[in-house]
Parts: structure tokens; C-alpha cells; sequence
């Protein structure tokens, strides 16, 4: 028997349900589009769950549509409960499991993402991990560089506390344009390098930046991931008070249709990921 595909459009969740089966597959979309232009991106339909108190509905910068999300930040400040948004997954996911972690970002000029304590790097998609009693065990963290790193990007999963990098120079955040960076995880507590399953892939506008075979993705076999955090917490303090924009944020764990030059399944559809670009007319 084929699979139903059951939308719930108010929640912007999509569910790939099996009669056969008990487990589903399951899609978030975060447009943004059900805000109302000056609100706090809490509370809203389709956008996060657990908005933190300096996220708001924009259309000062947009990708598609007619809505954003801005994400604003105090300086000097770990930003913890003001700085981006957590988004909750509509089913655990655990061993075996898969998921894509899209965002579209726009740094506008003179933003500084540098950080400093804390290992002096900047906290960006992170999806989080529960031991099966529900305590945590760490993030799958992708981290960014200080500012002219000679490499820009990081991974570590905190149950493991192993770095891998990755990027070159040119592949840091770019300011004034539309970027695209997305996350794949496939959820073991056994890497592939040790013949396990776990695997990290890590994309910048559509092109794969590394494939991580060599990290757990869980502590123990009957870990569970309930959520994803898009920034957060900014290590050591936000240099100086300001603000980005991100839109169209997919989560799934639906294998997606696009694919990369090589041939992995994607969230984002290679070469979708600009904009043309406008002054920045906002005003802190």
C-alpha cells in the first residue's frame, strides 16, 4: 500500500504517514508569510517555536515572498533567549533517522559575526540530542570562524567533542546578498569511518562543502533528536548591537527532491539561492 501525505497547512508541517508502518517522515517550512509585519516571530503559525525575544516578521529584506524573519542581537550579549529561534520536530528522531537543515541568510553590511571565549566561534545550525530518559548529551553544531579565518566553518557533536572543518576563505558569510547553507545528518552512534551510519554533510550555496564521515551523530544507540536551533546563543558576547534576516527555513526528514553535483539528496534547489539585492532601510 502506498504511503498518504497528510498536510496540516496552519502548522506549516507536513507529514509522509505509512498505514504499514507507525513511523512518518515529516517536513517544516518556515516562510514567515503568516506574521504580521512588525510582530515577534513567536507564536506565529508557521515560524518558531521557541522565537527568542529579538526575532521579528519582517519585509525590510526578503527572499521570496512578501515576508522574513529579522533576527536581532544586543552587543556585548550571549544573546541567550534573544538571538534567533529553536524550531521542534514533529517526531523524535533517532537511529537510522535522516535530517536536512536549510536557511537562507542575509548579512547586511558591516555585520560582524565575530566571537571571542567559548573556543572564539560563533553557534549557527545546531540540532539537538536527548539520551532516551530525556536529559541532554549535546548539539550536532555547526559553528562559523571569527572573521578572515583561513577556514570558516566547523562541526563538532558535543558527544563526541571531535572538530571537523571545513571551507575555504572565500566561503565565509558574504555581506549584502542572499546565501544558502544547509545541514545533513544521519543519525548513529557509530561513524562511518567505524562502520556505522553516521554521517554529516554540509552545503553553501548548493555547493557540498565537506562530508564528515568520521563524527557520532549520537552518544548511544537509543538517543533521540527533538529539536533544531537556528543561532541562539553567541559565544563570548555579540561584538556590537545589530541585526541579519533569514527566510524560506526547510527542516525535513523526507529524503528532498534536489540533488548535488554529486548526487546527494538536498533541501535546497541548487542555484535558488539569490536575490537581487536593495539598500537596507532599516533602523535600530
Amino acid at each position: 500500500m502506498k504511503p498518504s501525505k497528510i498536510i496540516l497547512g496552519a502548522l506549516g508541517l507536513s507529514f509522509l504517514a505509512s498505514i504499514s508502518t507507525p513511523s512518518f517522515a515529516w517536513t517544516r517550512n518556515l516562510t514567515f508569510e503568516d506574521g504580521r509585519v512588525g510582530s515577534q516571530a513567536q507564536g506565529t503559525a508557521s515560524d518558531f517555536d521557541g522565537a527568542s525575544g529579538g526575532s521579528y516578521i519582517t519585509d525590510e529584506r526578503v527572499l521570496r515572498g512578501s515576508k522574513a524573519a529579522k533576527l536581532t542581537v544586543t552587543g556585548g550579549s550571549t544573546a541567550y533567549g534573544e538571538w534567533g529561534g529553536v524550531i521542534d520536530f514533529p517526531r523524535k528522531l533517532g537511529k537510522g533517522d535522516e535530517i536536512w537543515f536549510s536557511v537562507n541568510t542575509f548579512f547586511p553590511d558591516g555585520f560582524n559575526y565575530d566571537s571571542s571565549g567559548e573556543g572564539s566561534h560563533l553557534k549557527f545550525l545546531r540540532v539537538h540530542v536527548n539520551n532516551s530518559g530525556g536529559s541532554n548529551v549535546g548539539y550536532n553544531d555547526w559553528y562559523i570562524n571569527p572573521e578572515a579565518s583561513s577556514i570558516p566553518h566547523k562541526f563538532i557533536f558535543e558527544g563526541q567533542q571531535q572538530w571537523f572543518t571545513y571551507g575555504a576563505p572565500s566561503d565565509e558569510p558574504q555581506r549584502g546578498t542572499w546565501e544558502s547553507y544547509e545541514m545533513y545528518i544521519k543519525f548513529d552512534d557509530v561513524p562511518v569511518d567505524s562502520g556505522g551510519n553516521a554521517i554529516v554533510r554540509v552545503w553553501k550555496n548548493g555547493q557540498l562543502l565537506r562530508e564528515i564521515t568520521g563524527a557520532k551523530t549520537l552518544r548511544n544507540a537509543s538517543d533521540l533528536s527533538d529539536r533544531a536551533h537556528l543561532f541562539t546563543y553567541w559565544n563570548g558576547g555579540a561584538p556590537k548591537t545589530q541585526h541579519m534576516y533569514v527566510d524560506d527555513i526547510v527542516l525535513t526528514s523526507d529524503t528532498p527532491p534536489y540533488r548535488d553535483a554529486q548526487g546527494n539528496p538536498m533541501a535546497t534547489q541548487v542555484g535558488d539561492v539569490s536575490a537581487p539585492a536593495a539598500p537596507d532601510l532599516s533602523i535600530e
